[in-house]
């Protein structure tokens, strides 16, 4: 079977690696792809956001699915586009994507229907989003871009002075460009962040296991916001119950309004979650796998990916499926990023690539070839770094030792993915003794 896989990140290379090691016999193209993906599947030049080539190679290559990895694509249309050719493809349409492509859209949608999440109030103006702060929110409190800011959009204010600036850099200095002319003013809510994806069909959904994400740049989550980190699955926070009371009370009902309204959802839901005192409540919602949970999450996968995602691109029902099947292992990735990230990442730095064992599954996701063939830096977080162990303590400290053999200049990551979870396994192993 010839697949097409739409990215050039460390989720496609996970994506690209899940596939190639389900099923040897998969003829998998990516477009653009990258040299970790190369090893893999065979690469074509073409941008992401190129929907109209993107549509020629499908039809070129023959393809009988086409797997979409990021979310500007979909924004744009990609799948419609590709369903209009009569191309099976796994991802949502432009108007189910607005489930993360408008923050301000999905939260009216959440508080209509009941869903659980965080009260918000969406502006345009930065007067009326400080009168907001002042007289109804308070700090601390979150202030939201609405529409895609590269996971960068989300800014944590302590106080009412860093809300008026985030505000301000927002609406006025436009720093986030289109993606915030308008702005959440939302309440901020305390406890652990999940996240979960389930594949949908538009009615039912297959959760996968949950992972958390680790957001901040610097270890004990200081420093500034970025696209993720690091990540670690499985969460023992995230019990079966969890998992069923989510799956009841926000995944299909998120499902149901989005049929409401027109937008049925089929493809990867990613639901972000704060486990609050009063219960599981949305962060937010995005449109395709997230990075880098992904990366955590599929080397646990025993079960078929491709199984379900062809059936949801040929418009099945996966209702009556087999639950999704785990190892009972650990994964933890750990970012390694380039010099200047977030804010102005340095390409081209000369990378010193090692070899590693089959349980270190070193996943690319800003590099490229020089000129000379040499391997070089292309992008913010350069590598995910996965090591996959029987205790969620080997499994951190591989992924730790095997980032810093990872070598280019100004290389930086966290030391301390998942100190949540170490933290609670000390207590445990505390209790027990």
């Amino acid at each position: 079977m010839k697949i097409l896989l739409v990215g050039g990140g460390g989720r496609e290379h996970a994506i690209a690696d899940a596939l190639s090691r389900e099923n040897t016999t998969i003829d998998l193209v990516a477009a653009p792809g990258n040299p970790g993906i190369g090893q893999l599947a065979r690469t074509a030049p073409v941008n992401v956001t190129d929907l109209d080539a993107l549509c020629a190679l499908a039809e070129a290559e023959q393809v009988k699915l086409v797997v979409v990895g990021p979310e500007a694509p979909l924004a744009e249309g990609l799948v419609d586009m590709l369903r209009m050719r009569g191309i099976p493809a796994f991802g949502p349409t432009a108007g189910a994507a607005t489930v993360e492509t408008s923050k301000a859209d999905t939260k009216a949608m959440m508080l209509k229907a009941g869903i659980p999440t965080a009260l918000a109030e969406t502006f345009r103006d930065a007067k009326s989003a400080k009168t907001a702060v002042l007289t109804r929110y308070g700090a601390p409190v979150v202030i939201k871009a609405s529409g895609l800011a590269a996971g960068k959009g989300v800014i944590v204010c302590h106080t009412k002075a860093a809300a008026f600036d985030a505000i301000d850099r927002m609406l006025d200095e436009k720093v986030f460009g289109d993606a915030g002319a308008e702005c959440l003013v939302e309440a901020f809510m305390t406890g652990e962040e999940l996240s979960l994806f389930a594949i949908s069909d538009g009615y039912d959904v297959l959760p996968m296991i949950a992972a958390q994400d680790h957001k901040r740049l610097l270890d004990g989550d200081e420093g500034p916001n970025t696209g993720g980190m690091g990540a670690y699955a499985p969460v023992t926070l995230s019990t079966p119950a969890l998992i069923d009371d989510v799956t009841e009370r926000i995944l299909l009902p998120t499902l149901h309004a989005m049929r409401k309204r027109g937008t049925p959802f089929t493809g990867l839901l990613y639901a972000g979650l704060m486990l609050t005192e009063e219960g599981a409540k949305v962060v937010e919602f995005n449109c395709r796998f997230g990075d880098p949970e992904t990366q955590a999450i599929l080397p646990l996968l025993t079960s078929s990916l491709l199984e379900p995602l062809l059936a949801v691109s040929r418009g099945a029902r996966i209702g009556g499926m087999t639950p999704l099947q785990w190892r009972s292992d650990a994964a933890v990735t750990t970012v390694v990023a380039a010099r200047g990230y977030p804010d102005a990442p340095r390409a081209d730095d000369v990378i010193e690539l090692p070899s590693f064992s089959d349980d270190i599954r070193v996943y690319h996701a800003g590099t490229a070839r020089a000129s000379n063939g040499a391997l070089v830096t292309s992008g913010g977080r350069v590598f995910a770094v996965t090591a996959i162990a029987s205790t969620f303590a080997d499994a951190q400290q591989r992924s730790r030792d095997a980032a810093a053999r990872i070598e280019f200049e100004g290389a930086q990551y966290r030391c301390d993915i998942g100190w949540r979870e170490a933290a609670r396994n000390a207590t445990r192993d505390a209790g027990t003794t």
